[in-house]
């Protein structure tokens, strides 16, 4: 099963990108033209259009998770069910902590990762997807 845990985030910012990357270009080319007005000289002001695509690509890539019957890959890094537990918890949080892109939601779950010979917290991610996504996961982990 694969999914990537941070789907909302790369969906909201996925909508955003088109209007920050032609404003990007359009204030690029009016400071090198010279015609147009500067409203900022930061990097995502000049650059946004090769800087908001890479960040978008790196998240994505960091977030790829791969479930498999023996193991879960999270990125790069891989975890055995023999070596470490792994579960999801869900918690409740109050509107003033809530993600800007789910204000809504009060449920949030986390993917806990323990060693089980030490039972230390080897990764402790917020889960930004879909309630289904969620379910997948945890009928998933249960078999």
């Amino acid at each position: 099963m694969k999914i990537n845990l941070s789907q909302r985030t790369l969906i909201f910012y996925g909508v955003l990108a088109p209007f920050i990357i032609f404003g990007s270009i359009y204030n690029l080319l009016g400071i090198i033209s010279g015609t147009s007005t500067v409203i900022s000289f930061g990097a995502f002001a000049l650059f946004g259009f090769v800087l908001l695509p890479a960040l978008l690509v790196s998240t994505y890539r960091q977030n790829r998770c791969t479930l498999f019957s023996d193991r879960i890959s999270i990125g790069k890094k891989e975890y055995v069910f023999d070596s470490y537990a792994v579960s999801i918890v869900e918690k409740y949080l109050p509107l003033k902590e809530r993600p800007l892109f789910s204000l809504f939601r009060t449920q949030y779950a986390n993917l806990i990762i323990r060693e089980k010979s030490s039972g230390q917290i080897v990764l402790n991610k917020d889960l930004d997807i879909s309630l289904q996504a969620i379910n997948k996961m945890k009928a998933f982990l249960s078999v």
